[in-house]
């Protein structure tokens, strides 16, 4: 009797050190999961101040071209017509904005996705960093292109 005891004891034991082992586990994988979340909520924040200080600069810009092309009277230092430059940067500007919000749009229903809507929504993050990085290309062109004519 005694030995049965010491076995269900032992059984008891192993059982309540593998419950322990489970809710480790399951604690790890919750603050990793957390993490994860915050990260990817730190990049969308730093998406979005990237593209906040895009317009504001672009905004600058369009002010300076058409200051310069109007200024002075008699000799502007810019053609007015160059102030289409600034205007289709921020043109593209809001394009990259509405691609965002469909991104996030289609992130909202991650519950439903299947690999491929996975695979897609990766490939969408991957594009509109591209398209991104091209916008600010095109506002530092456009700085450039000020200056140029300037000197």
């Amino acid at each position: 009797m005694e030995n049965n005891k010491d076995t269900t004891l032992e059984e008891i034991n192993k059982t309540l050190k593998e419950i322990n082992s489970r809710q480790e586990l399951s604690e790890l994988f919750g603050k990793s999961d957390r993490r994860v979340e915050n990260s990817l909520n730190q990049i969308q924040n730093s998406f979005d101040r990237i593209h906040d200080r895009a317009f504001n600069f672009n905004n600058i810009l369009l002010g300076a071209y058409l200051v310069l092309g109007t200024f002075p009277n008699e000799s502007p230092k810019l053609e007015l017509w160059t102030i289409i430059f600034p205007l289709i940067i921020l043109s593209y500007l809001i394009f990259i904005e509405y691609r965002q919000m469909e991104i996030h749009r289609f992130a909202s229903r991650e519950q439903q996705w299947t690999s491929v809507e996975r695979d897609e929504y990766i490939s969408r993050i991957k594009g509109q960093t591209l398209y991104s990085l091209f916008g600010l290309v095109l506002s530092v062109l456009c700085l450039a292109y000020l200056i140029f004519n300037l000197a």
